[in-house]
């Protein structure tokens, strides 16, 4: 269940603002099809089909249970049970050069609670980087990673204290720097904001805006008026099955499934 929208989400009249989808998109990174999880006898994911494109965000929503985490963790292989087929560029990620370790690198990952190690905030960006190219330009990427994350300014002079010292939203755009330092071809966020103050959700979702003009992130948040702050497109999800996906503006102005009409409007979903 997720808390009511503090307005009407889609008017009763058509819209005459322009819609994102009429816009040239660029062409679809990843690819989803027929993707089913089954876990304990329950079906978690049902027929799932869905494509990514090239930047921007994609906000996954839908009520709890729905299958949004578990989607995310079919994405980067931290479930493998699944069966369909998920393709990034064109590549099958079941048959990814190096396994589900090297993919895991492709595409980062984010939790709703920050996860850093109790060591520097240095030493935390740079966790991920391998070979002597990358740790060369270790300070450059530092730099760089943690700009994209909206964090540089308050730890630009206090890079070799613990990463444990800073603040919880402190720590989450932390985890975003170290994901982003290995340069990944998509991130994803699980509920990144969920538990943090205004301020630090602004900062996160500032940093998820910049880093979307360069690669696609999807972000699974319980949060609509998030998702409409960051546009790009929306995938509404119920009972393991995708209901809907459209462009952000055309999703909750033009919502086309009765389903999604009644999820916005109310909260609450019966798809069953």
């Amino acid at each position: 269940m997720v808390a009511n929208i503090t307005h009407e989400v889609f008017p009763q009249e058509e819209s005459t603002a322009p819609i994102e989808s009429s816009q040239k998109q660029p062409s679809a990174v990843l690819t989803v099809e027929k993707l089913a999880l089954n876990l304990a006898g329950k079906e978690i994911l049902q027929q799932v089909d869905f494509s990514l494109p090239a930047i921007g965000v994609t906000s996954v929503i839908g009520p709890s249970g729905a299958g949004k985490s578990s989607l995310l963790r079919c994405l980067n292989g931290l479930e493998n049970g699944w069966s369909g087929v998920v393709k990034i560029d064109g590549n099958d990620i079941r048959q990814w050069p190096g396994g589900w370790d090297q993919l895991r690198r492709h595409v980062g990952m984010i939790a709703q609670k920050p996860v850093v190690f109790n060591t520097s905030i240095r030493a935390n960006v740079c966790f991920g980087l391998h070979g002597w190219r990358q740790r060369r330009r270790a300070e450059a990427l530092v730099k760089t990673s943690l700009q994209q994350a909206a964090l540089w300014d308050e730890v630009a002079d206090r890079l070799d204290a613990l990463a444990t010292t800073l603040s919880v939203g402190q720590q989450q755009r932390l985890c975003i720097a170290r994901a982003i330092a290995i340069k990944p071809r998509i991130l994803l966020l699980d509920e990144p904001t969920a538990s943090l103050d205004p301020r630090s959700k602004q900062l996160v979702e500032q940093s998820m805006l910049q880093l979307a003009q360069e690669i696609p992130l999807i972000c699974v948040t319980h949060d609509l008026e998030q998702a409409q702050r960051l546009k790009g497109q929306v995938i509404f999800m119920c009972d393991g099955r995708v209901i809907e996906q459209a462009a952000s503006h055309q999703f909750f102005n033009q919502p086309q499934q009765i389903e999604t009409r009644e999820f916005l409007r109310w909260s609450v979903c019966d798809c069953d």
